[in-house]
């Protein structure tokens, strides 16, 4: 099967290959969704390098990681070649255009995981992310969690934070930031933040790596936040029963009807229909962090 995007021809195998057996998905439909969603989708990608998660046999199979483009990957697809420790070169990808999300869908890559900066101010990120990582199946906690980690930065600190469920167990809690600073400075921001949390509620908030010491608490995840990470991307297909979808969500919309893989592929749209993008001006609402660093450094010192 042969689809014709712009100028461009991408040939697409196996159209009906099922990768999602439990409701029958196959490749087709995936591409149909990403065809749809690639006007909210493209633009949260755009010149940001991927990683992607790849299942040629369907999410039932392990899948695979994967980062570098091959040579064979057609010219619309956008390289950044960058240098490994060893000396070695890793040529990334970004896909900033229609073509190339059908040409990696038709690679059966489901999962779009992006860099929390863009090229090509890779060395300063625009998000500094939480994810609220859930030690026990109780989805209540994180909603709670969510709005008060809402609180603290929106209040207290004079920031922007938006919310996504992830399409698996939690909700990433993200504030677009200027690409003014550091990795090192926008993490240690959002662990002091977390430290903050754990302080006010002990029994609810962790940092600690290790799952067997973390009892109920919730992971406050901070390590996304570090040059060459990833987060999922909005808007991007889990590999999980059903297709669920990450969904960008208003704040008001923390109520017991939310689930963390609440929207899918099938049913994203009728949400869409009723609502706009709650990410829409994401990065029109770009953070300075410097004066919450300093309400921040007062807030430990009490």
């Amino acid at each position: 099967m042969e689809i014709k995007i712009g100028s461009h021809k991408v040939n697409i195998t196996s159209p009906d290959r099922i990768l999602f057996p439990s409701a029958g998905y196959t490749k087709t439909d995936l591409l149909d969704y990403y065809m749809d969603i690639a006007p909210l989708f493209l633009p949260k990608i755009k010149n940001r390098i991927l990683t992607l998660r790849r299942y040629p046999k369907g999410i039932t199979e392990e899948g695979f990681y994967q980062k570098d483009a091959p040579k064979y990957y057609p010219s619309f697809i956008k390289r950044v070649d960058l240098k490994r420790k060893d000396g070695s070169t890793i040529h990334y990808m970004l896909c900033n255009n229609k073509e190339s999300l059908a040409y990696l869908v038709n690679q059966s890559c489901i999962v779009y995981h992006v860099w929390l900066s863009k090229y090509p101010k890779l060395e300063k990120p625009d998000r500094m992310i939480f994810d609220l990582d859930p030690s026990i199946d109780d989805f209540s906690q994180v909603r709670w969690a969510a709005k008060k980690i809402r609180d603290l930065l929106q209040d207290d600190l004079g920031l922007k934070p938006y919310a996504m469920t992830t399409g698996s167990r939690g909700i990433h809690v993200v504030v677009p930031t200027k690409p003014e600073e550091s990795f090192d400075f926008v993490k240690d921001f959002a662990q002091d933040l977390s430290r903050i949390l754990i302080d006010r509620y002990p029994e609810k908030f962790t940092l600690e790596i290790r799952k067997d010491k973390r009892g109920k608490r919730i992971f406050l995840d901070t390590l996304r936040i570090n040059y060459g990470q990833t987060g999922v991307a909005p808007y991007s297909v889990r590999a999980k029963k059903g297709a669920p979808v990450a969904t960008p969500i208003e704040w008001n919309e923390l109520t017991s009807s939310l689930a963390p893989n609440k929207y899918t592929i099938k049913t994203i749209f009728k949400r869409l229909a009723r609502r706009e993008d709650p990410w829409k001006d994401i990065d029109k609402n770009l953070c300075s962090l410097k004066k919450a660093r300093k309400i921040l450094n007062e807030m430990m010192e009490e």
